[in-house]
């Protein structure tokens, strides 16, 4: 049942607060009322979510913990960025090591606890790499059609089917698009005839979709074209971008249902 429909439900009873019992009347109430409601299915790739959410959970915390580093070399070290040279944003194996060479002669509290976080930094870096390795085991072989499709690696793949679960829950690709978010919302008017951004749907599977979108207009060809002719009809380069994104979730959608049909063949 989607929350969007029960809480619409629950605001026309009048009643202040959220319960057990309200939320089960609204329910019920939609039920009867609506003839479209997804049908329920038991969420598959679940545990490419969870993957997918705690590499996201390490890369910030990674990143905090480079930020404090920063911030630290700087007062430890004055001047540390030009003796890092190019490899000064501590993402490399080469600035994390210049970087302990000029920690190794300090004393002091400050120096230790900036070793400490650059040692954290290094492990958090390994696990990441593991995770990174284990998403691709897990789809090595399989969902051949998503990832057949340019731009959308082994981390897009596995973020698309965690977020998307069972594809077969969107009775068209026009439903997988607005649960995107990347559907346009008519916002005509009298002779005037626009479509307006939309900001809802899953933001992850926007994220994904972007991704894919922007690598596309770069490295694919037929992508790039398709960008150049939006772009000649008058759209700016990000509303060409969007465009393409709404296209992208078509050929996404019917990737995963092909991939979901072998599955099926492969197991009866």
């Amino acid at each position: 049942m989607p929350a969007v429909l029960t809480y619409r439900e629950r605001r026309r009873t009048g009643r202040p607060g959220k319960s057990d019992p309200a939320d089960a009347l609204a329910i019920a109430r939609v039920v009867l009322r609506e003839e479209r409601l997804p049908a329920f299915r038991v969420r598959v790739h679940r545990d490419l979510k969870l993957l997918v959410d705690y590499r996201e959970q390490l890369i910030g915390e990674q990143t905090r913990l480079r930020n404090r580093l920063h911030a630290d070399l700087r007062v430890l070290v004055p001047g540390y960025g030009a003796q890092l040279g190019r490899c000064g944003d501590l993402t490399s194996v080469a600035s994390v090591a210049a970087a302990r060479s000029m920690l190794a002669p300090l004393d002091g509290v400050a120096a230790e606890l900036a070793e400490r976080r650059l040692a954290r930094v290094e492990l958090l870096a390994r696990e990441i790499t593991a995770l990174n390795s284990r998403l691709a085991d897990a789809l090595e072989g399989s969902h051949l059609a998503l990832t057949a499709i340019s731009g959308v690696g082994s981390l897009t793949a596995a973020r698309l089917l965690g977020e998307t679960g069972d594809v077969r829950r969107f009775h068209s690709s026009a439903a997988f698009a607005m649960a995107c978010g990347v559907a346009p919302i008519p916002a005509s008017s009298g002779s005037t005839q626009r479509v307006r951004l939309s900001r809802r749907g899953n933001r992850q599977l926007n994220r994904a979709l972007f991704t894919v979108a922007f690598t596309q207009a770069r490295c694919y060809a037929p992508a790039h074209a398709y960008m150049e002719r939006k772009r000649s009809e008058g759209k700016s380069w990000n509303e060409a971008l969007r465009c393409l994104k709404r296209h992208l979730a078509d050929v996404v959608y019917r990737a995963m249902l092909e991939d979901r049909r072998s599955e099926e063949a492969l197991t009866t």
